[in-house]
């Protein structure tokens, strides 16, 4: 196998990130380093600043990590949002791919490293669709964080979400996107939303998650794994949980706005609400493996959550909404797909605590699942198919 040299740029990456996306990377990275390539990503510390208020300390890698940061610190971020531009980015980038000499350079998200680097390099150049970026300055095409987006005004949508308007949405920003040799969309959705609102055409490449450690134990409570927001529909599912009557417990991991409101739920419920704050992946992977099934009710157009996949890779169901590419993961069956309403959420929150038929066959089949689409060795392979690689 030839060994290759890869650029990716990454507005995060871990441990200083914040989402599923940087996570991508970092699984991306390492699975390319173990199979002998050499992986290069450059992020922004000062983008983490702006989300964050602590750094965590650094951890070892065998991936080479460039992190950016200014004397400006974390005002350059949202200068970057406000402009569409990052000099530092820009050279630090120019820099780095004169350096190594890249065989392809793989952009992710770059909402704060600026739209300018999408054109840095003459060899072949990747994006993957991680979010809505590319057509939406909010990333989740909500109209002003409250409706699905049906084309309407972006300055007044950015405007009523106390964003300023990306007034650079348009010349060097289009033709930058058009530079872009290869698009990678992690679901059908994706695809189709990039291809219907920019006539881009893209590849579709399912995420993957690393094979886990333990197999799936004695399945014991209901669990939410996610920032506690409205948009990822946890007051509704809060609001279910409690109608359904279910005796196990629902677990809720993750941080947010909504965190007051599940310890509101824990003492109406006698404790059966449990808020378990941020979890590491082994703790995070433990509650997986015990649930009843993974409860996804997002409200936003979701493309591919990595904590779903998490789940079918030790064999747990999955609850999903509707929305975006989350009925895409239930496909098997390997879950249930319900409709944004106490009511129906309530309903299948029993027939997985009752039917442990289903709930069996449902896990058995998420396990399939994870075997045939999101495995590292599915992914790379594709992956390098693409670039013109070999597996």
């Amino acid at each position: 196998m030839e060994s290759r040299r890869i650029v990716m740029t990454s507005t995060f990456y871990p441990p200083y990130h914040l989402g599923g996306d940087a996570v991508h990377v970092k699984y991306l990275a390492e699975e390319l380093v173990r199979r002998g390539h050499e992986v290069h990503v450059l992020h922004s510390m000062d983008a983490y600043d702006l989300k964050s208020k602590k750094r965590p300390k650094p951890v070892k890698s065998d991936v080479n990590v460039h992190p950016i940061s200014t004397s400006m610190g974390s005002a350059s971020a949202a200068v970057t949002y406000l402009t569409g531009a990052n000099r530092k980015a820009e050279r630090t980038l120019r820099h780095l791919v004169s350096e190594v000499r890249p065989d392809w350079v793989h952009h992710h998200n770059i909402s704060l490293l600026g739209h300018e680097v999408l054109d840095i390099g003459k060899m072949p150049r990747l994006y993957t669709a991680h979010d809505h970026w590319l057509i939406c300055p909010r990333n989740d095409l909500m109209y002003r964080g409250k409706e699905r987006c049906a084309r309407h005004d972006c300055t007044a949508c950015s405007i009523s979400s106390g964003r300023p308007p990306q007034v650079w949405r348009n010349g060097t920003f289009s033709q930058n996107i058009g530079g872009i040799d290869r698009i990678i969309s992690p679901s059908r959705y994706m695809s189709g939303i990039l291809q219907d609102r920019m006539n881009v055409p893209s590849t579709v490449m399912p995420n993957f998650v690393p094979r886990p450690k333990a197999d799936r134990g004695k399945a014991t409570h209901f669990l939410f794994a996610g920032v506690l927001e409205p948009h990822k529909g946890l007051d509704l599912l809060l609001r279910a949980y409690e109608a359904s009557g279910a005796e196990v417990e629902l677990h809720v991991a993750g941080s947010g706005s909504l965190e007051g409101m599940v310890d509101e739920y824990a003492l109406r419920t006698g404790g059966k609400v449990r808020r378990l704050g941020f979890l590491q992946r082994d703790r995070m992977m433990e509650e997986l493996s015990t649930a009843l099934c993974l409860v996804a009710p997002s409200n936003c157009a979701e493309n591919s959550p990595l904590s779903c996949i998490e789940a079918l890779s030790v064999g747990t169901p999955l609850l999903v909404s509707s929305r975006g590419g989350l009925p895409e993961l239930v496909s098997g069956p390997c879950g249930l797909v319900a409709d944004l309403t106490v009511e129906s959420l309530a309903s299948a929150l029993r027939m997985f605590e009752e039917e442990t038929a289903m709930r069996d066959a449902m896990a058995t089949n998420a396990k399939r699942r994870y075997e045939e689409a999101h495995t590292p060795e599915a992914y790379i392979a594709q992956y390098l198919k693409l670039v013109g690689g070999e597996a």
